[in-house]
């Protein structure tokens, strides 16, 4: 784990609640974050369901705001701007990995990793560099014309682990990013996220599976909305 103790947090949430009104009923799903991710940090986000993992996981990735509590990310308070200033966050500093891969079926491999880039403004030809590069990284090199519909599971993965690469982002959240995958498949995305982190990136793995838990430097747990648990493995602490 590549954080130091003395480093500036990427992530810091300072009290964060998040309320949501079902009727006459005010339903906490978080309540009282308190969190620090260092830069390097490999992190696992476990809880049964219902315990805030997916509303944390939102809020982390300026999918959502929280109701009460500030949240830093990479120094910056983000806890109350404007949706088109949060979009330009996610833009810039967060990479998604979901369950599903979330890729557009009708562009090819080397279009959808090419996406956030062309939302940025990047010139097409760098953007075009950057993401052959990219493709290379995970192994579809000689994939780069394929659609999703010509690829396997792991695969259309491989390029949703791209694609979420090509702004480098502060941090790289993952929901669930091996839920739909083969065990040997699901294998595979855990090492590239292994030598992700090697290389330094920040990842915050969003998962029920105690196995892949295991493999990271540090491990929460969320219970009714609060961090139950939160410790590095003994070789790894900072």
């Amino acid at each position: 784990m590549a954080a130091q103790s003395d480093l500036e947090p990427v992530i810091e949430l300072r009290g964060v609640e998040k309320h949501y009104q079902m009727g006459d009923t005010l339903v906490k799903a978080l309540n009282g974050i308190d969190l620090k991710i260092l830069p390097g940090d490999y992190i696992s986000i476990l809880g049964p369901s219902g315990c805030g993992k997916s509303t944390l996981l939102n809020i982390l990735g300026c999918l959502d705001q929280p109701t009460i509590g500030q949240y830093f990310l990479s120094g910056q308070d983000v806890s109350h701007l404007s949706d088109d200033d949060l979009s330009q966050v996610r833009g810039k500093r967060l990479g998604f990995i979901f369950q599903s891969y979330n890729l557009i079926q009708q562009l090819t491999v080397l279009e959808n990793i090419e996406v956030p880039l062309y939302y940025q403004g990047v010139p097409e030809e760098e953007s075009r560099e950057i993401a052959i590069d990219l493709a290379r990284k995970v192994g579809l090199e000689k994939r780069l014309d394929h659609r999703p519909t010509e690829l396997s599971g792991g695969q259309q993965q491989r390029v949703a682990i791209a694609r979420a690469l090509s702004n480098d982002p502060a941090v790289i959240l993952a929901d669930e990013a091996t839920g739909n995958l083969d065990s040997k498949s699901g294998g595979d995305i855990l090492r590239i996220f292994d030598e992700l982190n090697a290389e330094g990136k920040t990842l915050i793995l969003i998962t029920h599976d105690e196995g892949m838990a295991k493999r990271t430097s540090r491990t929460i747990r969320l219970k009714d909305g609060e961090v139950a648990f939160d410790s590095y493995r003994e070789e790894d602490k900072p």
